[in-house]
This record gives C-alpha cells, structure tokens and sequence, in this order.
C-alpha cells in the first residue's frame, strides 16, 4: 500500500522573464538539507534537478537560467525538501512575461508545470477587411 502524506502540499510562487529565466520560490517549513526542485519532462525521461537555496524566512528559491536548455513540451515540477521522494508542486502566484518562452501554468489536477516553446508567433491584430474571407458564399440573388 502507497503511504499517503499528510503534510500540506509544497506552493511555488513562479516568475517568467522575458529572456526565458524561470524563478521558483518554495514555502518550506523546517530545516531544508540539499533541498531540490526537479523538473520533469511529461513526454520522456529527461529531468533538469535544480538547488533550493535559502530566500527569506519559510521560502527557498531555484532559478532556471535562460542559458540552461530546456527542450519543448510540458514539464511538471517537483521539490525534494521533506525527504528522498519528490513532492509534487502546487502553483502560488506567477508572473509571467508576454513573450516567456517558459511559461508555468496550474495543471487540471492543481499541479505546477511549466510549458516549454521556443517557436513564437507574436499577436498582431489584422484590420478588419485587410484579407478576403477564408470562406466565400455564393450572392445571393
């Protein structure tokens, strides 16, 4: 039988900056030895372990670089602070640049993950009238 944990979840607080840097701050109570946030590739095996290092009082940071490669697709996030096994991560606040190329974002299930893309099409508002119709009707008559 799988040992359900009674402790409340892990919450990350996230920023996205425009460069592609990512900032984890994780509320952690009590002493947090070689703690780690541990990004883990939904569609493979790959994971990126990052060190949580002391912020403030209660909170503990990671930072992603923007020069550490991170392929496309989803992430989900992970801390290692309470003991050998991972917790899931929940989001807090986030900010996000508008042209993040990593963006975290609350999974259906309430988790923290992060949308990896490198392939962005900035929006630009078309005038209206500035292209025909994708479909045309005959006139009518």
């Amino acid at each position: 039988m799988t040992p359900v944990s009674h402790a409340a979840p892990l919450r990350a607080d996230c920023i996205a900056d425009s460069a592609g840097g990512l900032t984890f701050d994780v509320t952690a109570v009590g002493p947090a030895m070689e703690a780690r946030l541990v990004l883990r590739h939904r569609e493979g095996d790959e994971e990126v372990t990052l060190p949580l290092t002391p912020a403030t009082t209660g909170r503990l940071r990671a930072a992603l670089p923007s020069s550490v490669p991170l392929p496309e697709g989803h992430w989900d996030a992970y801390a290692n602070v309470r003991d050998e096994h991972p917790d899931r991560l929940v989001p807090g606040a986030m900010q996000v640049h508008p042209s993040a190329s990593r963006v975290p974002y609350e999974t259906r299930g309430g988790n923290l993950s992060v949308e990896c893309r490198y392939e962005q099409t900035p929006f630009r508002p078309t005038p209206l009238g500035a292209h025909p119709p994708a479909i045309s009707a005959p006139p009518s008559r």
